[in-house]
């Protein structure tokens, strides 16, 4: 009887030990490629991002040109991205139409004749941007692009009528 006795007391030691078993959970997410163009604001459609203002001259055929100006706003426009995230930056020819480098700014005197201007991407006047043709390039490292536009008249060989001359550009930026 004591043999047995001592067999049940073990037995019930070994069923209230405790029971282990080990399991491996995997935790991931995938980044995807994306961008978003901040200062622009929420809403579908086109958005005002700014303003080029190439001032005021009363002629621009002397030594007062050639005229120049930068996109102006609170925060200029720029790309937020993965980094190495393909994008493209297209730029239409305005509504007064524009062919190669050459975009008009015009008046709504209908005697006044356009004012042709060119855009670029740099202060320096060294990258034009080309009516219609995109620009590509990959966000760096930093996952930030900025995206300047800068405005000049040239010295024209003619005196414009006096007035506000003005154009309207599409800026597209695929990513």
């Amino acid at each position: 009887m004591k043999g047995r006795f001592v067999a049940v007391l073990w037995g019930l030691l070994l069923s209230g030990s405790a029971m282990a078993a080990d399991f491996l959970v995997e935790v991931r997410v995938q980044v995807q490629r994306g961008c978003m163009l901040v200062s622009q604001q929420r809403e579908a459609g086109a958005q005002d991002l700014g303003r080029i203002d190439l001032g005021a001259a009363a002629r621009l055929d002397g030594p007062g040109a050639p005229l120049s100006g930068v996109l102006l706003n609170q925060r200029p426009p720029r790309l937020e991205c993965n980094p190495d995230t393909p994008y493209q930056v297209r730029v239409d020819g305005g509504l007064h139409g524009g062919a190669g480098e050459l975009r008009f700014l015009a008046s709504s005197d209908a005697r006044a004749r356009p004012i042709p201007y060119r855009l670029y991407r740099d202060a320096a006047w060294r990258e034009p941007v080309v009516v219609g043709q995109p620009h590509a390039a990959r966000v760096p490292d930093s996952g930030t692009v900025e995206l300047p536009l800068y405005a000049r008249i040239d010295k024209l060989a003619w005196v414009p009528h006096a007035g506000t001359y003005a154009d309207l550009l599409k800026v597209t930026v695929t990513w």
